[in-house]
């Protein structure tokens, strides 16, 4: 990954609906700042491109557009960010212009001022269908940003909340995940040594505080973590069509930044694979009980039950998504 192709309205700056700009009032949206630092220091370079059908459709003139594109290229630059370049589309979808997302005549028009920019070296970052269409368009990555302004239609391979949460999973350390029988081998590794694990499980879906508190508590009963992040099918198979919000990939890599090792497994619970990683205790949401599915298999290999308590006041995925739906 070398270039981030950014959407404007509702990626970088909220959404306001199609009305008129007003450059002083323009502010960046949470966690597009640190994420865009975060991407900058490993050398990533970054490209707006936008629909603003508001200049014909005479909600504002293109010099409007531009003193927003410079007030919010400003903004980013007093923070040490810089974009390299801007491409704009002013048309109507009526109009049948080639440069409208997801038309691609807004990336050819890049390309042109930028001789070195590669789809396959590019992620596209945006809120809507139009965003990932044009990304698919070009064979670039695409990464969504969650909004509740626009229906998910077409599927993005990174579903985010923020510019931050994409900068958590696209830079997550990538030794961390391991295929099954890799994560077999370093348990067995990691027995050799004399260390002990720790295991747990879950969808991990849009993770929040309350996984992350999981995961702290985890860590205190082993040396070592070792998560199994539910695949898509058996997500879907538990919580029914609409999960995950976020594919197995992306859990797995949200996952991996608190981890030691991370793998997915299509299974609808864990009790086939711990034996096979046999880990001195494994942690489970108090409100599985002791008499959890995994406790015969735990008996059997000698593994602690540890229960974590559920705190409410730190939120949960559907409890998200039931803000996100109420906001529209």
């Amino acid at each position: 990954m070398k270039n981030l192709l950014l959407d404007f309205d509702g990626t970088l700056i909220a959404d306001n609906g199609g009305l008129a700009y007003d450059p002083a009032t323009v502010i960046l949206l949470p966690g597009v700042v640190e994420g865009l630092k975060r991407f900058r220091d490993i050398g990533v370079r970054f490209f707006i491109v936008t629909n603003q059908s508001k200049i014909s459709r005479g909600i504002c003139t293109e010099a409007d557009v531009v003193a927003c594109i410079d007030r919010v290229t400003h903004l980013l630059k007093e923070e040490g960010i810089t974009i390299e370049g801007a491409q704009w589309c002013p048309h109507r979808s009526e109009d049948a212009c080639d440069c409208r997302k997801p038309k691609t005549g807004m990336w050819k028009a890049l390309q042109r001022r930028f001789s070195d920019l590669r789809a396959s070296e590019t992620v596209i970052v945006g809120d809507s269908d139009r965003d990932i269409e044009l990304g698919q368009a070009i064979g670039c990555t695409t990464a969504r940003i969650l909004s509740s302004l626009y229906p998910r239609t077409v599927a993005a391979e990174y579903l985010v909340r923020s510019m931050n949460e994409l900068a958590d999973i696209l830079l997550a350390p990538a030794d961390r995940l391991y295929q099954f029988h890799e994560v077999v081998e370093f348990a067995e590794g990691i027995h050799a040594q004399g260390h002990s694990i720790v295991t747990t499980n879950g969808a991990f879906d849009l993770f929040h505080a309350g996984h992350r508190y999981v995961i702290d508590e985890a860590h205190k009963h082993g040396d070592f973590l070792v998560v199994g992040i539910n695949s898509d099918a058996s997500v879907r198979r538990a919580k029914g069509e609409g999960r995950p919000i976020q594919n197995e990939e992306t859990r797995a890599r949200m996952v991996a930044r608190f981890a030691d090792a991370v793998f997915i497994f299509d299974d609808d619970d864990p009790r086939l694979w711990l034996p096979k990683i046999k880990p001195q205790a494994h942690v489970n949401a108090a409100t599985y009980g002791e008499q959890c599915v995994e406790r015969p298999v735990l008996d059997q290999i000698g593994a602690k039950l540890v229960l974590v308590p559920v705190k409410k006041e730190l939120g949960s995925t559907t409890q998200f998504l039931s803000d996100s739906l109420s906001s529209r």
